[in-house]
């Protein structure tokens, strides 16, 4: 009874050692992630970036990086929030270069390279201080940088430039840690109502003009063209008059005489006065 009685602490030391084991050995790691092996000291031990259960030392954290579909987006007056690869913070304030101020809501998709994962923890920590303290920045500082190459009538009518612009800065910025921007959308931009209002009038009076000059246009093409008929028809009226040669006329008046005389009717004419025709029943 006694041995038996030693046996069941050894089993549940076994147990708990196994549990101790599973906690502190083994990590799991979805698809789309790459996580950084950290040792007690600060000091990096690895990474790894293929799915499953891993093994670790007990004396190493993992620390996880999302490495696809990371989301930031920032709009309205939301508050900061990082969750997993999402991050959604507040619109963004910008000055165009008319010197008009402005805020724009934002979207931005990216990717992480999973071999940059130890370096971006070496030099900025784990991926919600990476996330606040460098990718949300340079989001902002991009979009206010590149604002200031447009004025307000190209941002408040060609909007698809202004994104391009950003995508292109971001892209070519966070290509040497290992980013890759996968879509920026602008999704607003919002002007104070005085820059909207006079805008609109803007508008008003250029599709007025517009109108104005379409209706001119119309009218000058009707013009030009009645004067185009008008001199067709004189052309034509005066190759009719030169055609007209008193020979020509001479044998088309007797022809006609004789055309009657044919008909049974008899035409009595001097040849110079006008013809007498006796109609026949």
């Amino acid at each position: 009874m006694e041995k038996h009685g030693c046996l069941l602490p050894a089993g549940i030391v076994t147990i708990l050692a196994a549990i101790i084991f599973v906690f502190t050995c083994v990590y799991p790691q979805d698809i789309g992630e790459t996580v950084v092996l950290v040792n007690w000291g600060g000091s990096i031990a690895g990474h790894s970036e293929e799915a499953g259960f891993h093994v670790k030392a007990p004396w190493t954290k993992a620390i996880t990086y999302d490495t696809r579909n990371n989301l930031i987006n920032m709009y309205g007056d939301t508050e900061y929030k990082y969750d997993g690869g999402s991050t959604q913070g507040s619109k963004v304030t910008i000055n165009d270069a008319s010197g008009a101020k402005a805020s724009i809501d934002i979207q931005v998709n990216y990717s992480l390279d999973p071999s940059t994962a130890e370096y971006l923890y070496s030099e900025y920590g784990d991926q919600t201080t990476f996330t606040q303290n460098y990718v949300s920045q340079d989001v902002r500082s991009v979009a206010r940088e590149q604002a200031c190459k447009f004025d307000t009538i190209t941002l408040l009518t060609d909007r698809a430039q202004y994104t391009n612009a950003i995508e292109k800065a971001l892209s070519k910025k966070w290509k040497k840690i290992g980013l890759t921007v996968e879509q920026v959308t602008v999704q607003d931009i919002s002007y104070p109502k005085s820059i909207t209002d006079a805008y609109a009038k803007a508008q008003e009076a250029e599709v007025e003009k517009q109108t104005k000059l379409n209706e001119q246009e119309s009218a000058k093409i009707a013009a030009e063209t009645k004067v185009m008929e008008a001199e067709k028809a004189a052309e034509a009226n005066r190759k009719l008059a030169e055609s007209l040669t008193p020979e020509v006329l001479t044998k088309q008046y007797y022809d006609t005489l004789e055309s009657l005389g044919k008909n049974g009717n008899v035409v009595v004419t001097d040849g110079n006065s006008t013809p007498i025709v006796n109609v026949g029943k």
